[in-house]
């Protein structure tokens, strides 16, 4: 079952990738996940190195072959297994023709309220589920601090109104830039779209709301 998306979020998990976009016939999210459980279905970077030998990038319209039934996940229904197929670039969209031909998502609140983690029972009285969202974000700023011998990642942003506080982020490019800074607060912009990705189970049993992939308005390319 071949389907061609447009990548939205790539962030690292295990040493390998998550990765999630929206397929273009359905305009819906889809998170090609592998059957690796040691890795938690992360996807390695072979399986999605094109055969010019780079790798498949936020924003790429990407030709995927899937397994014909999804997998079966409470927390996120949009996990389809993808098939041993090597992945096929068809082209590149910058976020101004992914807005037009797509748009962004609409709700009101991320991920059903306010916080920056919500516990699974909660999701048994959400009628549609949902973990993956990509909206317009206000006056980000990313802060750093070491835990446990290594550098911690998280964002503050306003959407709708509101102030979110905390997100762990999962953005390679955003992560690098301030891996080996001394630890602070660094504001990042005053507008930007953000990819939102909402975690399975942690340790703690608790399903984290993540910002997998920032764009900057007229950087993003």
């Amino acid at each position: 079952m071949k389907k061609l998306i447009v990548i939205l979020a790539k962030s690292s998990k295990y040493g390998d990738y998550c990765i999630a976009g929206i397929e273009l016939a359905t305009n819906k999210w889809i998170r090609p996940i592998s059957r690796n459980e040691e890795t938690q279905d992360a996807v390695p970077a072979e399986a999605l190195t094109y055969s010019d030998k780079t790798e498949a990038q936020p924003l790429d319209i990407v030709q995927i072959d899937f397994e014909d039934t999804r997998a079966e996940n409470f927390v996120q229904p949009e996990n389809y297994f993808f098939s041993g197929a090597q992945w096929k670039k068809f082209g590149r969209w910058t976020l101004a023709e992914f807005e037009r031909n797509c748009g962004f998502d609409n709700t009101d609140l991320i991920f059903y309220d306010t916080s920056r983690r919500i516990e699974p029972e909660a999701l048994n009285f959400v009628t549609r589920r949902k973990s993956l969202l990509i909206l317009p974000i206000e006056n980000i700023s990313v802060k750093t601090n070491l835990l446990d011998e290594q550098i911690k990642f998280r964002a503050d942003f306003n959407y709708n109104g509101v102030r979110y506080k905390d997100f762990s982020v999962g953005d390679i490019a955003l992560r690098e830039k301030f891996i080996n800074q001394p630890c602070g607060k660094f504001f990042i912009a005053n507008k930007a779209v953000a990819t939102f990705s909402l975690t399975n189970p942690y340790k703690d049993d608790r399903c984290y709301k993540m910002l997998a992939n920032l764009y900057l308005i007229g950087q993003e390319s």
